[in-house]
């Protein structure tokens, strides 16, 4: 909280969704005393709620969002507005990994560097193509919801967080890039933390489910205008070793297809969304998971 409010970017409203909190946390929020400062207590409904309930109250022309366990830079704010006003349409910046004493452990350069899997093949990957939108397909480099600043028609075109523990961040981004300009500023203005209590270590099967509903959902969005366009045979070819060489669905591949295929069954039915109902559908979902291979 005290990194929003002490930004150099002081035309802004802080909406602080408490999302269910059993701890001394609450007793501060509600001793916070700022004109620009706003608190909403809900029992717990789960991080993309929390976010949709903030996103929904907001009413400035710029959106962001910071989680609890994260920091902004003083002029994060101002520098990501800046380029917003340059015709940018959403933000993120480079970001600090801290851990939970706040020790720096490294700077993330975006796409660059700290992939969140090992590539076989470093040279052949398409990390090489500097490319907001083609490398953002192929791993969530922006990291967290905290690394975005976006317009607000961004907002009112997609709409907010899907029903997604993990990946919600992954898929939202993937849905604006598809129709705006995403830029990264490359400088380190957002302190990330790390620890042992980071919701994507608790329940790996259910990550990796997430993983494969993003690529079975957004892959096919971007054919034909970023992947495989040529048919030119060599650079076909060279299209081909880039997404052997990008995609990881750490040996989930059956379960890619499968969501792949029950989305296509499904699509033709009138007023029936078949990848949010996966998402919504606990029973359904387990389905899916009982396959995956952790």
């Amino acid at each position: 909280m005290e990194s929003v409010l002490s930004q150099s970017y002081t035309n802004l409203e802080l909406i602080v969704i408490d999302d269910g909190s059993s701890d001394a946390s609450l007793d501060y929020l509600r001793s916070v005393d700022d004109p620009r400062y706003t608190l909403i207590e809900q029992e717990n409904a789960g991080a993309h709620n929390a976010i949709n309930k903030g996103l929904s109250l907001a009413k400035g022309d710029y959106l962001a969002i910071l989680n609890s366990d994260d920091i902004f830079h003083r002029e994060r704010l101002s520098e990501c507005v800046e380029r917003l006003q340059q015709g940018a349409d959403l933000v993120a910046t480079w970001i600090e990994i801290i851990d939970n004493k706040s020790k720096v452990l490294g700077v993330k350069e975006g796409w660059r560097n700290m992939l969140p899997w090992t590539i076989k093949k470093p040279d052949a990957r398409l990390i090489g193509a500097d490319d907001f939108k083609l490398n953002l397909l192929f791993s969530n480099f922006v990291s967290t919801t905290s690394n975005v600043v976006f317009s607000r028609k961004v907002y009112e075109a997609v709409g907010g967080m899907r029903n997604l523990r993990f990946a919600h961040d992954w898929d939202f981004l993937l849905r604006v890039a598809l129709k705006f300009r995403c830029e990264l500023l490359e400088k380190p203005l957002l302190k990330y933390r790390i620890h042992s209590t980071n919701t994507i270590s608790s329940n790996r099967a259910w990550m990796l489910f997430e993983i494969c509903w993003i690529f079975a959902v957004h892959l096919k969005n971007f054919s034909g205008e970023l992947l495989l366009q040529s048919t030119e045979l060599e650079r076909f070819s060279h299209g081909l070793d880039l997404m052997a060489n990008s995609i990881n669905l750490q040996g989930n591949d059956k379960v890619f297809w499968m969501l792949m295929q029950y989305i296509a069954a499904h699509q033709k039915i009138e007023n029936f969304s078949p990848e949010e109902v996966l998402l919504n559908r606990e029973e359904l979902r387990a389905e899916f998971i009982r396959y995956i291979n952790v």
